[in-house]
């Protein structure tokens, strides 16, 4: 947990990221054979994908950031850790809708989350005691091993956006949105413990 510092630069860093990556292409506006993503995947796994595809550059540019100089190797590992902690904060609020629709940052977080783990960038240890020293089960992330898998998801993700492959798209939802990979029940039991605040806003006219 020494790399998740609370403060705002390591989020704000992830954010910016992701939001320049959606000018990125595959866009929303790119087509497939002459269909838009909506057409090709469905509207609720286009944009499923689209937020993955941001989302998965914002980790991926870290890296050619810190080789560049731009950010310290600290600010990188900071920032890759808050963005694993955004990650599951959105998994433990539910992979779908009251109504039954896919939910584009829970679902795109649990597809990142899974992925590496399956590449080993992650694991979750059902042993280990966790950062509260109460709770058994932790998410360790092996650093050296991030950066091939972030390197990897980004060739895969860009990949079926810019092929229009619903079958993969479809496969690793299947995999990690509702399968076994991801610790949902554990990780949203750990993250509702802690209700965040609410606010409430009037506009006088």
């Amino acid at each position: 947990m020494k790399n998740y510092t609370g403060t705002q630069e390591p989020g704000l860093l992830s954010t910016i990221l992701h939001e320049a990556a959606h000018n990125l292409g595959p866009a929303h506006e790119y087509k497939v054979a002459g269909k838009k993503a909506g057409d090709v995947f469905g509207g609720p796994m286009a944009s499923v994908f689209e937020e993955l595809k941001a989302q998965t550059a914002a980790l991926f540019l870290l890296e050619m950031l810190r080789k560049k100089g731009v950010i310290s190797d600290e600010l990188a590992a900071q920032s890759f850790t808050d963005s694993i902690v955004w990650a599951m904060g959105h998994i433990s609020q539910g992979m779908y809708t009251a109504t039954g629709e896919r939910k584009a940052y829970s679902n795109l977080a649990a597809i990142q989350i899974g992925f590496l783990l399956d590449k080993g960038a992650l694991t979750w240890d059902a042993k280990a005691t966790a950062a509260n020293g109460t709770d058994k089960g932790a998410l360790i992330i092996h650093p050296g091993k991030v950066i091939p898998a972030v390197n990897e998801m980004m060739k895969v993700v860009a990949r079926i956006k810019s092929r229009g492959d619903k079958k993969a798209a479809d496969a690793l939802a299947k995999k990690y949105v509702d399968g076994p990979r991801v610790p949902h029940t554990i990780i949203s039991e750990r993250f509702l413990r802690f209700p965040k605040a609410s606010f409430v806003y009037s506009v006088r006219l």
